[in-house]
């Protein structure tokens, strides 16, 4: 037996700081860990001592482990005790200012110590002491073993319940009742560990790490959060039939003021093309964007270069160009620490917002889990095509913008304005310095041919006379921006030149429109019939030909018959008159078969 631990001692338990709770035997002895408040059973040999703390049954000499209200009575108790031991009081009226009888006052007055003062009054508490079990060591490895099955998704207070009853009942052991075991279990596993088992460390180190201080931000982009996530409603292709799935959102904030300075919307999994679009739509000036939408001047005038721009560790924010085009145009890249996801909080808050009060509401929602999307169906409920989502997102945007923060104390529109134009006029940042060569760095670009009649790129046909001493050159770079196809630039000379579409009558859809456009569209091949008035023209043209053939079969056979005919019986002069009677007799068709004779019929 451990005879030298006592009950309260701080030791080391397997590494970790823990005071000693119930010794069992030498083999088995529970400690509570001081970190995590759970507790574990380990061997006498597991133990390190550090100090010796209060003996079994001694009470705390901490204020804090007192109520005010029982602090205010030691100290009247400590009073009374005081001036009836220096004689100031008979025990008579000690008893009667305390109200206590004359034992009760003789046991406070064997408790009486001046080193203490006023806490030395408190008593000792009746009962079995906290932690202590009533349980057998046998029965308590048991729990303890069975415990160790609950680390794992799958397993629940019951199922340690019913594993535990099993063992006793095959050792000849009477059962614990089930709240004993579940107590057990929560105080061998600390709620954060049992979070983590079943729903895993993310959620844990959500719920239960430290946070600790609050960055101060001080202005408008001096602090910016980029962040992806998928959108929860489902849109249809362009034929409004067929579903093509959940856009992906890649959106750009402004911690101070609140405001989205770009997003990008897409139908592909997040990549560089989607961060540079977010990024040089939040930097620029938005006056083509918000016109191609139908949206005012006014209505989205957010833009401006960040001094720290703070993502998380994706491929796409990570990659060395995308790196090393931050830096070249003066922004600092910063990136969270790995698993840490509130330290993108305001980001997330964003992007939870959007889809709990505006996505959410949409025909055709997928909601933000089963249980929620629990009798809706998403798929046949949709309504919208990506354009159709396009439109409304950029409106929401809008909506967000001039709506009251609940942080903040206004809308994100009015502090951006706040700080920008405190005494009215226009609330623009200072511009980017050439931000054409922005641009141009973060476009997407590919290779092209260029043929007689221009470059062809997305399914539309780009042309300029300074194409002509290039035509048949192969693998030009070509860079295009994605919210507008009408014009791309093409690298010539070591110079990007300004192409723009051939047909200069009409409008390019954005990139992502003409990709959604492509799916489940039927695919168009050469020399192929597009329409159904051609298809019927085929097979009346085939037809014409069966017939032209059936024809001329049928005359050339009974031109061989007569032919045939006249050589074998050329006709007589006694014949001439039968000849006569003859030619006035109607030619039989050789082409049709002849029909056995039938007598009765004559």
């Amino acid at each position: 037996m451990a005879d030298d631990l006592t009950v309260g001692e701080l030791v080391v338990a397997k590494g970790k700081l823990a005071t000693v709770q119930q010794i069992f035997s030498d083999k088995n002895i529970r400690v509570v860990i001081v970190s995590t408040g759970a507790t574990m059973m380990v061997s006498r040999r597991d133990l390190e001592r550090i100090e010796k703390r209060v003996e079994v049954g001694q009470v705390s000499r901490d204020a804090s482990d007192y109520t005010p209200d029982q602090l205010l009575v030691f100290a009247e108790r400590y009073n009374v005790i005081k001036r009836w031991s220096g004689g100031d009081l008979t025990i008579a009226q000690a008893s009667a200012e305390l109200n206590l009888s004359r034992s009760y006052l003789f046991r406070l007055a064997r408790l009486y110590d001046e080193d203490f003062g006023p806490l030395c009054m408190a008593l000792r508490r009746r009962g079995r002491k906290a932690g202590i079990t009533r349980l057998g060591e046998e029965i308590e490895m048991i729990i303890s073993e069975a415990t160790d099955r609950y680390a794992s998704k799958a397993a629940s207070y019951s199922k340690v319940w019913v594993e535990v009853d099993v063992t006793c009942k095959e050792k000849g052991l009477s059962s614990p009742c089930k709240d004993t075991v579940l107590r057990r279990v929560k105080s061998l596993l600390s709620e954060r560990e049992r979070v983590k088992i079943k729903h895993g460390k993310d959620t844990a180190a959500q719920s239960y790490s430290a946070r600790p201080g609050k960055k101060e931000i001080l202005r408008p982009l001096q602090w910016v959060q980029m962040d992806h996530t998928l959108v929860d409603v489902m849109l249809l292709a362009d034929d409004r039939i067929n579903i093509i799935g959940r856009p992906w959102w890649t959106v750009v904030i402004d911690i101070k003021t609140r405001v989205i300075l770009g997003y990008y919307l897409s139908l592909h999994v997040p990549s560089t093309v989607s961060v540079a679009c977010a990024l040089s739509h939040s930097i620029l000036p938005k006056t083509d964007f918000a016109k191609n939408l139908g949206l005012g001047p006014m209505d989205y005038f957010f833009y401006g270069k960040p001094e720290v721009l703070h993502m998380d560790n994706a491929s796409e924010f990570t990659s060395p160009k995308f790196k090393a085009g931050c830096t070249s145009f003066g922004i600092d890249p910063e990136y969270r620490p790995i698993g840490r996801k509130h330290y993108g909080g305001h980001v997330e808050r964003l992007i939870g917002t959007f889809m709990t009060t505006k996505v959410h509401f949409l025909k055709g929602t997928t909601m933000s889990n089963a249980v929620a999307r629990r009798g809706i169906d998403s798929e046949k409920s949709a309504t919208m095509t990506f354009s159709d989502f396009v439109r409304w997102f950029a409106r929401e945007v809008v909506v967000y913008h001039s709506t009251v923060h609940s942080e903040l104390g206004m809308s994100p529109r009015q502090a951006w304005s706040d700080y920008f134009a405190p005494s009215g006029g226009v609330p623009y940042p200072t511009k980017i310095v050439q931000p054409e060569k922005l641009r141009l760095y973060f476009m997407p670009e590919e290779n092209r041919k260029i043929n007689p009649e221009g470059i062809k790129l997305h399914g539309e046909t780009y042309w300029d006379p300074v194409l002509s001493p290039f035509v048949g050159t192969q693998h030009v770079v070509v860079k295009y921006d994605p919210f507008n196809l009408d014009e791309v630039w093409v690298k010539l000379g070591g110079e990007f030149c300004s192409v723009r579409l051939a047909d200069l009558t009409r409008h390019a859809a954005s990139y992502e429109e003409y990709r959604a456009s492509r799916i489940h569209r039927k695919p168009i091949r050469a020399g192929a019939i597009d329409s159904a008035s051609g298809t019927k023209a085929y097979r009346e043209k085939q037809q014409i030909e069966q017939d032209s053939v059936k024809l001329t079969r049928a005359a050339r056979r009974r031109q061989a018959a007569d032919k045939a005919y006249h050589e074998a019986y050329p006709p007589l002069a006694a014949d001439t008159h039968a000849k006569d009677v003859a030619s006035k007799l109607p030619t039989p068709d050789y082409s049709v078969r002849p029909r056995k004779f039938d007598p009765e019929k004559y």
